[in-house]
């Protein structure tokens, strides 16, 4: 299944595949900022902190290593979120993966997800898959619920990217 949603003057691509306490989102973004300037905003804490839904702590514990805490207000993935982000595999600028993992009183989260910025023209395009092991109270939600809240999260993420890059004059 596939979902487009508008970010800006941007066309956001998703695709959400449930099975049985595993989860794949894909998507494609275009931006109109260089791969060096995007490779810079998705490892920038701050701006991480500001587009990240429900981000409450983002904290660097280590290169490439960060402590999170979430708050998320949306339908069974409701809660108190704590967990790890590790970054591997880096690329610079092109390529990175992202591994996370969080849990809360709904349930857990496990994730990989491979990200790849590829230069086009003036901007570039931001390519990424996420394969996700989940469990708890959000692994017995539909998987239309929790495909919608994942579509719904990833879009809010890119365009509160896109409005942190817009008042950033230098990242």
């Amino acid at each position: 299944m596939y979902a487009g949603e508008k970010v800006g003057s941007k066309r956001l691509k998703k695709f959400v595949k449930l099975e049985a306490g595993k989860m794949e989102i894909s998507g494609k973004i275009n931006f109109d900022y260089s791969a060096e300037v995007i490779w810079e905003a998705m490892h920038n804490p701050e701006l991480l902190k500001n587009a990240i839904p429900g981000c409450q702590d983002l904290s660097l514990v280590a290169d490439g290593e960060y402590d999170v805490g979430l708050k998320l207000g949306v339908a069974a993935v409701k809660g108190d979120y704590t967990g790890k982000v590790v970054l591997k595999d880096l690329e610079v600028p092109y390529q990175y993966i992202l591994n996370a993992e969080g849990s809360g009183k709904p349930g857990f989260v496990s994730a990989e997800m491979d990200c790849k910025i590829i230069p086009d023209g003036d901007g570039c395009q931001l390519i990424w898959e996420c394969n996700a092991d989940i469990g708890g109270m959000i692994a017995g939600v539909g998987s239309r619920v929790i495909g919608g809240i994942a579509k719904f999260m990833a879009g809010k993420f890119f365009k509160d990217m896109e409005k942190q890059l817009k008042t950033h004059q230098r990242i």
